[in-house]
């Protein structure tokens, strides 16, 4: 059973890389948006029905986590705890924009939450980037060693990809300018994600504290081909299939570095005991969240217009 834990474990973490990093990329689009009341007003109905339970996906990554392998748990967070800090800061500002833009009428109000919302979701993808990089390494204590090459260059590749993977979102959601305007930034955004990709993919053997692992070559490859098929999608306004591929992207991301950190978490599983009790309570629990998400998908396939229930 601890491969099968393995694997939901990293399910978790790549269905929130999946799910949020969309939510966080439309957030960084609103600075780009500045001016444009409207269009602002529809990235927010666009994210809105989704952003809550996207978060459910990191809440529980760190719950399984902690259970079942709790030394490799206790060593990342330990390790780490300044950006984990600086990941929960991040996370209650979003939050903070996303509830309390719409809490009055005044434009200025709603343009400082919708700039602190862009600013908090930056940083959420940063963090969350810096803390995968950290992790596939040996991670060591100190704020200036977790801002080492690796780590930087995870922050940066997280940052771009998740704001190619909100383009992607938009453009599927939304229609007339504001949909013309997130191709054009995908289009722009896409060699970036690309060549950022790449590097980390191909250093990744070098960084890593357990060097090459041969299963992280197949979502290490497929990152940089989902991005691509995105990249050529956009250009030719097949909005579908330019999301899909951003989705394997990012979900690739976490994988890559899971499958590089497999030993690892293995040599910490937690008692057999233990195993089995989870196994029993929430095994059966993961179909219901798949369903929910796809519910919930099913229900807001429509793209939206001025008539759209802006939740926030």
């Amino acid at each position: 059973m601890e491969i099968v834990w393995l694997l939901v474990v990293g399910l978790l973490l790549a269905g929130w890389y999946a799910l949020d990093g969309f939510a966080l990329g439309a957030g960084m689009f609103l600075a780009a948006l500045r001016g444009d009341a409207r269009s602002r007003r529809h990235v927010v109905a666009a994210v809105g029905p989704f952003f809550l339970a996207n978060e459910v996906w990191l809440i529980a990554f760190a719950g399984v986590l902690a259970v079942t392998f709790p030394d490799a748990e206790a060593a990342l967070f330990t390790a780490l705890y300044p950006v984990i800090v600086l990941m929960v800061a991040a996370w209650l500002v979003r939050d903070l924009g996303m509830w309390f833009r719409a809490r009055r009428p005044e434009p200025g109000w709603q343009r400082w939450w919708e700039t602190t919302q862009a600013v908090a979701s930056l940083v959420f993808a940063a963090a969350a980037g810096l803390f995968l990089g950290n992790a596939v390494q040996e991670p060591g204590d100190g704020v200036l060693r977790m801002l080492n090459p690796y780590g930087l260059l995870g922050a940066l590749t997280t940052v771009a990809l998740f704001a190619l993977h909100g383009t992607a979102f938009l453009a599927l959601r939304t229609t007339g300018e504001l949909r013309e305007r997130a191709r054009r930034a995908g289009g722009r955004l896409a060699p970036a994600a690309l060549g950022l990709l790449v590097l980390l993919v191909a250093t990744a053997p070098l960084a890593s504290a357990t060097g090459l692992a041969p299963l992280a070559l197949v979502p290490g490859l497929a990152g940089p081909a989902g991005v691509t098929v995105a990249w050529r999608a956009m250009r030719k306004g097949r909005d579908g299939t330019a999301f899909a591929g951003t989705v394997l992207a990012a979900a690739c991301l976490p994988l890559t570095a899971g499958a590089l950190m497999a030993g690892r978490l293995l040599d910490g599983v937690a008692g057999e005991s233990t195993i089995d009790r989870l196994t029993m309570v929430a095994l059966p629990i993961l179909p219901f969240l798949l369903a929910a998400q796809a519910v919930l998908w099913w229900v807001h396939r429509h793209r939206l217009n001025d008539r759209s229930v802006t939740f926030f």
